[in-house]
Parts: structure tokens; C-alpha cells; sequence
């Protein structure tokens, strides 16, 4: 299956694990070296406001490319951004086969020495709460003066203004954000942080979750019914039964009100019972519970419809 390209949405809204995954296919599809550089540009964009280093698979991604492919313009114009992810010594072989003197490595990479150090720069404000999430909201021109937006969430509050700003004017220097061949994020126009409170979340994966566990539960109850076996009882089912049953002393027990029989769901069997019920006094007796009674009823039930079924199988047999 084709993986398609990389957008604004992708690469500054997926989480990092699919978007990694992502980044990795496209390339293994494309083999485009140019398009996938500046992927990792913008993710540098990101990880540095969000202050999340990318991942070792990305940063093994990096490494080859510079060391491994042809060199291009880009390859070139970007160089400067990855050097923290090479090897002094892999440093060097990338500068000796990407230009062909210092000289020709000062004008290559003018702009992106300019903003280099702000891809590393520490926050410095302080400001982070806790229960608070953060986002830049940013805004942009793109070819034809339209306005586009850029939202970044979970950024870091303590990067400050001139810090970000120049982070997002790195991205004025990509062209892989596009709309029917107009190319976006141009020129910057401006940019605001804000913080909300987190006061109640859904997530509807959680509700797959137990949607899934749900159906798990009903198909075993399912076939329970369909083998006759009892839904087992747990101390949690019923906090309330649980309370009374704690609290009740011995001499207590004697005198408890029997539970109506409503109260508690019997599985019907097959074929009913044609012998009247005896009246429930069973709850005189000393020392039991209600629950205790009810399972030995419920026993003696079972098993007087099972002889009852056997007898009737002998006498056919005859």
C-alpha cells in the first residue's frame, strides 16, 4: 500500500511513534532524499517547542542519508540542523563530501547557522502548571497572501517569544507544505501561546477499549447459558451485600429478613417443575446466610430435575 505524502496535519499533529513509522515508509517507498530531509526539518521544528528529543530510529535515518546519499542542494541548505546527531568523526566525512571547501560550507548553510542554536535553546520562563496543556497557534501567508493556521500542541510554555518565533520562521524555508500547488507558510505573520486547564477529558479509543472487553463478556456469558454453567459471584458485585454481610454477627444471622426472591436472578431451567414449592422457612435456621440457603435450594433443585430427567429416560428404555 502506498504511503502518501507528509502534511501539516501529519507531521505536527500525529503522535511521534505512527509519525516515525510514517516518515520511514514514505521514504522506503519514495526514495526521495529531498522530500524526507525537509520531514525531518519540521519534525526538529516541533521537537524543539515541544522539548522531546526524536527518537535513536530517526536519528539512525539521519546519519545514513548525509553519509550515504547523493549530495543535493538540500542536503546542503539543511546540513547544519543535524550535526549534534553525527560523530565527530561521521562530522567531518559529511563536510568533505557535501562541499568542496569551507568556504563553499559558509555559503551554503548561511541561513541555517542563523538558526541552528535556537533548535536547542533552553525555556527560560518558568510558567508551567500543572493540569495545564499548551499550544502555539501560529499564522502564515502562503504564495498568494491567504492566511493558513499552524496549531502545535503540547508545546513547551517556558520557550520564550524570540525563541519560537524563530522556530517557526524555520518552516518558511520548506517547501513540502502545499494546497493544489500554491505553497504554503511562505512568509510568518504571527504567533500566540496559550494554556488551558484540564478539567474532564474523553478519549474515544478508551471507548473501543470497553466496547471490546463488553463483547468479550457477553460471548461468555453466552456460552455459560448455552453449558448451564452459573455466572460466578465476586466480592465486588454487590458492595452493599458485602456491607451487611461484614457487619452482621452470629446472633444477628438468626434474625435477618430473608432477601425477596426477586432480588436475586435464577437461570430458568428447560422444563418447570410441576411440584408445588415448599413455604420458605429456611431462614429460621441458625447460622446461615440468605446466600447460603438460596445455593443449597438451588441445589437441591438441580438435582431433583436431574433424576427426574434420568427416570424418565429409563422408563422409555423399557
Amino acid at each position: 500500500m502506498d504511503v502518501a505524502k507528509l502534511g501539516q496535519r501529519q507531521l505536527f499533529l500525529m503522535k511521534w511513534e505512527n509519525l516515525e513509522g510514517r516518515i520511514l515508509k514514505r521514504f522506503e517507498q519514495s526514495q526521495n532524499v529531498s522530500e524526507v530531509i525537509e520531514y525531518l526539518v519540521a519534525v526538529l521544528v516541533r521537537s524543539a517547542l515541544c522539548s522531546r528529543a526524536i527518537s535513536e530510529t530517526l536519528q539512525a535515518l539521519i546519519r545514513e542519508l548525509f553519509l550515504t546519499s547523493e549530495p543535493s542542494d538540500t542536503l546542503r541548505r539543511y546540513t547544519p540542523y543535524f550535526e549534534k546527531y553525527c560523530e565527530k568523526s561521521e562530522w567531518k566525512m559529511i563536510i568533505k563530501r557535501l562541499f568542496r571547501n569551507e568556504a563553499d560550507y559558509s555559503a551554503c548553510t548561511k541561513e541555517a547557522r542563523g538558526y541552528k542554536d535556537y533548535l536547542i535553546k533552553e525555556g527560560t520562563l518558568d510558567i508551567r502548571q500543572e493540569n495545564h496543556a499548551y499550544i502555539v497557534e501560529s499564522f502564515f501567508e502562503d504564495m498568494n497572501g491567504k492566511r493558513h493556521k499552524l496549531t502545535i500542541r503540547e508545546v513547551d510554555p517556558n520557550k520564550a517569544a524570540p525563541v519560537v518565533t524563530k522556530l517557526l520562521q524555520i518552516l518558511t524555508t520548506l517547501t513540502i507544505f502545499e494546497t493544489n500547488g500554491v505553497r504554503k507558510f511562505v512568509k510568518f505573520i504571527n504567533y500566540e501561546g496559550s494554556g488551558k486547564i484540564i478539567t474532564t477529558a474523553y478519549d474515544t479509543r478508551l471507548e473501543e477499549v470497553e466496547e471490546s472487553a463488553q463483547e468479550s463478556s457477553d460471548e461468555k456469558a453466552s456460552n455459560d447459558t448455552k453449558t448451564g454453567a452459573s455466572p460466578k459471584k465476586t466480592d465486588n458485585a454487590n458492595p452493599l451485600a458485602n456491607e451487611r454481610k461484614q457487619t452482621t454477627t452470629p446472633h444477628d444471622k438468626a434474625n435477618v429478613t430473608p432477601t425477596p426472591a426477586a432480588s436475586k436472578p435464577k437461570s430458568k431451567p428447560k422444563k418447570a417443575s410441576a411440584t408445588p414449592k415448599k413455604p420458605d422457612t429456611a431462614y429460621l435456621r441458625y447460622g446461615k446466610t440468605n446466600e447460603q440457603i438460596d445455593k443449597e435450594r438451588e441445589k437441591r433443585r438441580l438435582e431433583r430435575e436431574k433424576n427426574k430427567v434420568l427416570g424418565k429416560k429409563k422408563r422409555k428404555k423399557k
